[in-house]
């Protein structure tokens, strides 16, 4: 009698749990949404590297160069021992090599069309207001510094042109 009862009440939930199951996908495949197709927003821009003239392969491996950079640059912002000053010199260093390693990888007119490109699209896409500029090693940068004042530093960022 007692298995007969456990049994009956393991079938009242499986049927109900079909019942249900059968339901929610009854009204997913009723609903409009479900039956339209998702359209994305289409690109409306070539990408800048392609624009620029650059291969895909230039692409991917500037990608790593950079890669490579924050890993040192993560590197030097972990030394206790460095002074600011060292940790400045060592971080500027850094982003030297890696713009003549990009240089050597990616032809001059090509670099400059990229970074012209590059600098139209984020003029498009400013900065919301009062977001902070940080620091490689995660301070954020005096108001001074990020307006260009006299204590700016020397460095351009890997996507500005390297020599105008």
């Amino acid at each position: 009698m007692l298995a007969l009862r456990n049994c009956s009440i393991a079938l009242l939930f499986l049927t109900m749990g079909v019942a249900g199951f059968a339901q929610s996908d009854a009204t997913t495949q009723g609903s409009p949404a479900a039956n339209q197709p998702v359209h994305h927003r289409a690109r409306v821009q070539t990408p800048c590297w392609k624009q620029a003239g650059m291969t895909a392969d230039m692409v991917n491996q500037r990608w790593h160069i950079e890669d490579d950079q924050k890993v040192k640059i993560a590197r030097v912002c972990a030394e206790h021992l460095t002074s600011p000053q060292q940790k400045h010199d060592k971080i500027e260093q850094i982003h030297a090599d890696t713009d003549r390693a990009i240089a050597q990888l990616i032809p001059t007119q090509e670099l400059k069309a990229f970074n012209r490109c590059q600098a139209e699209v984020d003029q498009r896409r400013p900065k919301t207001a009062g977001q902070k500029e940080l620091g490689p090693c995660g301070g954020t940068i005096p108001a001074s510094v990020v307006a260009g004042g006299p204590t700016a530093p020397e460095h351009r960022h890997t996507n500005t042109p390297t020599n105008q």
